[in-house]
């Protein structure tokens, strides 16, 4: 005999909106799972605002060596989120926000018509929703990108919104290159993008939050809201029993690196290739037709430094 288990709702829903004081992706990160986890959102939502400094994070599902250009001259995080999508670069000019709801009532559109109607009414920045659920200008050029965590009884749906971030380093570290990579991962879909203070130079960052946090709190729908207003919160295990594991999980190689879906990567060098496999970002096969021996890379732990250290040995091989 099958049962259905039916959630009753109140027909008054508690409003908030929560800023995070802490500027660390891995903090922003665990915090934001922490209440995916922990929370009962069945009659409340939240907002939550946070900003990194410089750091990369790619989708659940995408591989880091293809989807990030690799500089160690440059002071950047690499992070990897629990939500699908693409890869996004973050610094203190990029704006993060994250509605979270219960999933039943879980409405990606009507979070990011919130948006648009905050910008037109604030700065007559003329935006709007395309297709793939993207915020953009003239059609064109995309301001935010958008992802989702849907489960039960949770769900959250997460934004970017470019204020004035680092447009030539967000290109240098996510424009496309060929790597000679195979693999299934999620890959990201490039797009011109623009911020928004060179459509209005006015906008800025504590602005923005307090204008879209105003605009959450005051959207109601058929129920009575509660407002709770706007709080500053700091992600610590003190505040958040739990917060310190999920925070190292965040920070770990094997969640980075080693949750990359499997992948081929063939290096070449002077009409000579080496073929790496790497599963779980472990080299587990090495194959050639060149006079060299690879074999004591396997098990290693994949980087880009190895596939530079094996065009050294393929350039010692005469033909």
């Amino acid at each position: 005999m099958a049962f259905m288990i039916r959630r009753f709702y109140s027909s008054v829903v508690e409003k908030t909106v929560l800023i995070s004081r802490s500027t660390d992706v891995f903090e922003n990160l665990a915090l934001e799972h922490w209440y995916y986890r922990h929370s009962d959102f069945t009659n409340k939502s939240m907002l939550l605002l946070w900003v990194n400094s410089n750091s990369v994070v790619i989708g659940r599902h995408q591989n880091p060596w293809l989807e990030v250009n690799f500089d160690p001259a440059i002071d950047l995080r690499i992070a990897r989120r629990n939500s699908g999508g693409g890869t996004v670069f973050h610094d203190n000019e990029n704006l993060n926000m994250t509605f979270f709801t219960n999933r039943d009532i879980y409405n990606r559109k009507q979070n990011l018509e919130l948006i648009v109607e905050t910008l037109k009414n604030e700065w007559n920045v003329v935006t709007e929703i395309n297709k793939r659920e993207d915020i953009v200008i003239d059609n064109m050029y995309k301001i935010s990108g958008t992802a989702s965590k849907l489960g039960r009884p949770n769900a959250y749906h997460h934004c970017t919104l470019l204020v004035n971030c680092n447009r030539e380093l967000m290109s240098n570290l996510l424009r496309k290159r060929e790597k000679n990579i195979e693999t299934n991962a999620t890959v990201s879909v490039t797009s011109d993008v623009l911020n928004l203070t060179q459509i209005n130079n006015k906008v800025c960052i504590n602005r923005l939050m307090t204008a879209v946090g105003l605009q959450y709190l005051k959207t109601v729908g058929n129920t009575t809201t509660i407002n709770q207003g706007f709080n500053y919160v700091t992600p610590n295990e003190q505040t958040f029993p739990g917060f310190n594991e999920i925070k190292n999980e965040m920070e770990s190689w094997e969640w980075i690196y080693g949750r990359t879906p499997k992948f081929n990567i063939t290096v070449k060098c002077n009409d000579q290739s080496v073929i790496l496999s790497v599963k779980n970002g472990i080299i587990e096969n090495v194959a050639t037709a060149c006079n060299v021996s690879l074999n004591n890379l396997v098990n290693e732990k994949f980087n880009m430094n190895i596939v530079e250290e094996i065009k050294q040995h393929l350039k010692t091989i005469k033909k």
